[in-house]
């Protein structure tokens, strides 16, 4: 009986644990791709919805940075805010592009949640036609917790995440940015994005 209900104590902590992570990280839409835009993006939110606008910028030498902010159901209704950047990697002979990435998220709410992640970007632009597209991966370490509100640990969370993902760049200047995760956070996003 002993055995059972340390078991069970593990499998709910466990539970627990993923659901701060499932909580602050939504899909990245990161291609390696540098890109001057804003958007308007749709995340699934383990059955309840966000809704955030992502602004990137290109600098001089090549990296991005984005900012992003916007509202996520998660019962009570919370704030996201966020940041990225990614910085092309030129590696001679590589067959596709690849891109370092950081950066961190937050959601405010009742419960407030706070991550962090850093990892690498790949995929390769693709013409078709009157668009491009660019299929890519996006691997990264992420590190979150929980830290205000009633029942939230203050102990970090390190786990691996991956998206899949796919830019459709067409010649008008408007974007359509798919994006599933194959780790803990929101289960799949849209969006769509302006180029400047």
């Amino acid at each position: 009986m002993k055995h059972k209900l340390i078991a069970a104590s593990l499998a709910l902590s466990a539970v627990f644990a993923g659901r701060a992570e499932a909580q602050v990280f939504t899909p990245t839409f990161l291609s390696p791709v540098p890109s001057n835009d804003f958007g308007v993006y749709v995340s699934d939110w383990g059955g309840g919805l966000g809704v955030e606008g992502i602004w990137r910028r290109q600098s001089r030498g090549g990296s991005n940075l984005g900012l992003h902010a916007g509202y996520v159901d998660l019962g009570d209704g919370s704030l996201s805010l966020g940041l990225d950047m990614r910085n092309p990697v030129v590696l001679a002979g590589a067959p596709i592009g690849l891109a370092f990435t950081v950066g961190g998220q937050a959601v405010v709410g009742d419960e407030t949640f706070l991550g962090g992640q850093i990892g690498f970007t790949a995929g390769q632009a693709l013409p078709a036609g009157g668009m491009t597209v660019t299929p890519y991966i996006h691997p990264r370490l992420a590190i979150g917790t929980g830290f205000i509100g009633d029942g939230v640990d203050n102990e970090f969370e390190i786990d691996v995440l991956a998206d899949v993902g796919v830019d459709l760049d067409f010649a008008s200047g408007v974007a359509l940015r798919l994006g599933a995760n194959l780790g803990d956070g929101a289960n799949w996003g849209l969006g769509v994005a302006f180029r400047r």
